[in-house]
């Protein structure tokens, strides 16, 4: 996919942890208008930092509903991606490997709709989450015992 006409907000949030005034960051929030791109920004961003610094990895993608991730961030992302990286997706068991700068890693979904969705992640160790539309709760206060790496899409 062509990439025209970005913001400056969507490239800050696709591209933070390469500029030398947000790399060092441990997490981004980005909050704003319906339709203004956050989704797609932060998607990429994570995707490509995560193929840039890691490898072997397991990282996971949440949203409310595992149906609503795949709707609102897998689906497209494919697209997103297009030319850019190889995804592998395996839908019936809720997760993707991407391979890209001889890297791979694998993309766990999890939902978020009740308090007692963080079970469904204990005892995984991930790399680095991408939280979209997050609900705060238990589940998001697990995630980030799990992992110091993290995205938030919508947090605020």
């Amino acid at each position: 996919m062509m990439y025209e006409n970005l913001s400056p907000k969507q490239l800050k949030s696709m591209l933070w942890w390469s500029q030398t005034d947000t790399k060092n960051f441990d997490s981004i929030v980005c909050d704003g208008s319906v339709r203004s791109g956050k989704t797609m920004s932060m998607t990429v961003g994570f995707v490509l930092w995560s193929m840039k610094n890691f490898n072997g990895e397991n990282f996971a993608f949440c949203g409310k509903t595992i149906d609503s991730l795949k709707r609102n961030v897998i689906t497209p992302m494919q697209k997103w991606l297009e030319g850019v990286v190889k995804i592998k997706i395996n839908l019936s068991s809720n997760f993707l490997d991407i391979s890209l700068y001889g890297h791979t890693n694998r993309y766990y979904f999890f939902g978020d709709k009740d308090e007692s969705s963080y079970q469904l992640i204990q005892g995984i160790t991930l790399a680095g989450i991408l939280l979209d539309e997050d609900n705060v709760n238990k589940f998001f206060k697990f995630y980030w015992q799990k992992t110091t790496q993290s995205f938030f899409n919508e947090f605020v």
